[in-house]
């Protein structure tokens, strides 16, 4: 999630509804423990898998866990889908059309998700200051390795969404 320590920069302030009720930088909504907003990424090749990420050695939150394509805060006065867009410019240098498949609260991260499917072959130039790598997973796969993967939450409920958008 691009943003990671950088304490000025603006975030909407939340409650469970997702009705903005302030603003505040990242320093204070992680001392507070205040709900703000994510955008969750999950791309999809032609061939049919998925391009999943493992985070950063040097991330704060879930350092070698494998998660979604992109990810990452949502700054004050930006839309989910606006931060689903820059994130997959910033974490992969890449722009796809973005479906919206649903939203929900991460209770233990104190986050609202909005999770977005999108469809792309690459190539991606991968931040390294995000990403320690990335991989193609079938969802077959995926949920066989799984059991010995370190995979963010996030993943978990966004495989959930997209197993019931092909049912």
């Amino acid at each position: 999630m691009s943003g990671d320590g950088l304490g000025m920069v603006l975030r909407d302030v939340i409650n469970e509804d997702d009705e903005i009720i302030g603003q505040a930088d990242n320093c204070e909504i992680e001392e507070k423990g205040l709900l703000s907003r994510v955008a969750f990424v999950v791309i999809i090749n032609s061939k049919d898998e998925l391009l999943l990420q493992q985070r950063s050695a040097g991330k704060k939150a879930y350092p070698l866990y494998w998660s979604g394509a992109a990810a990452g805060h949502v700054n004050s006065g930006e839309s989910y889908e606006e931060a689903a867009s820059r994130e997959l410019g910033e974490e992969l240098g890449i722009q796809a059309p973005l479906r919206y498949l649903g939203k929900y609260l991460s209770v233990e991260d104190r986050e609202m998700v909005a999770t977005f499917l999108a469809y792309h072959d690459g190539p991606y130039e991968i931040e390294r200051r995000e990403i320690e790598k990335i991989d193609f997973f079938t969802i077959d796969r995926l949920r066989r390795e799984m059991p010995r993967m370190k995979v963010t939450s996030f993943l978990e409920r966004a495989l959930v969404m997209l197993e019931r958008r092909s049912a």
